[in-house]
């Protein structure tokens, strides 16, 4: 099927049936296990192929392309997050992409695999960098681990790290997106990741993070599991962090 073009309602149905003839049914099964996503269907297209597609469309009427996606399967979500980062935008133009994803942001799969070193924010960090925290002070928790992330593959470096280190702590059980008082649990493992990464390049200042008893046990306690994992902490050092664990 040729991508070039515009779209229209009847092209996006046969897109949708061009989709399933790279549907893999063990992939299916492995996503269902793994993204553990009930709220959208899987076809079971492995990820090189929609980055492909994706990329294609990308460089033709991504709008129109857009306009006609349903959302209604998680490939199609992949495809529109993957369109972003292959499109030709600017600054503005790519928040605002960020903004109308966010809403279809339905599990860490998702979040994680449209964060990565936008050029349009590494020319534009200060300013950037404001927006991506109004993103992490959202109710909507795969928003919040979206800027969490956003943050973890461009920012952690000098000029920011104490920036980062007070966002980290602003992830408590009075966060807006908490439910029943409890930190979303994939909000949790987004802040631990982040906090294990600032470890390794200043981890001075964020053992003293660990020190205290600003965050909660788990997160505690996945950053240090995170951090001796990394095989760019010494051992000696990962045995000092193992016994900052707290039993939750």
């Amino acid at each position: 099927m040729s991508l070039k073009g515009e779209w229209s309602k009847k092209k996006y149905n046969r897109f949708l049936t061009y989709l399933d003839t790279f549907a893999d049914l063990k992939y299916k099964e492995f996503n269902l296990r793994l993204i553990n996503d009930n709220s959208v269907e899987y076809i079971g297209v492995r990820t090189p192929i929609l980055r492909k597609i994706a990329k294609e469309i990308a460089n033709n009427d991504y709008c129109g392309f857009l306009k006609f996606n349903k959302h209604r399967y998680y490939e199609e979500r992949v495809i529109h997050g993957f369109i972003i980062g292959y499109a030709n935008l600017n600054y503005i133009q790519l928040f605002d992409m960020f903004r109308g994803f966010i809403p279809y942001m339905s599990s860490w799969a998702l979040t994680d695999m449209v964060s990565t070193k936008f050029k349009q924010i590494l020319k534009n960090k200060d300013i950037a960098f404001e927006e991506i925290i109004k993103f992490i002070k959202s109710s909507n928790s795969w928003e919040v681990r979206f800027g969490l992330i956003l943050i973890l593959k461009i920012y952690i470096e000098k000029n920011f790290i104490d920036r980062i280190l007070e966002i980290c702590t602003f992830i408590n059980k009075k966060h807006q997106c908490c439910v029943d008082g409890e930190i979303p649990y994939y909000v949790k493992i987004g802040n631990a990741w982040l906090i294990s990464e600032c470890f390794v390049s200043f981890s001075k200042k964020t053992e003293a993070l660990l020190q205290s008893n600003i965050l909660d046990g788990c997160t505690k306690n996945k950053a240090i599991q995170k951090i001796k994992e990394s095989k760019r902490v010494p051992n000696n050092v990962k045995q000092r962090i193992e016994k900052l664990k707290v039993v939750v």
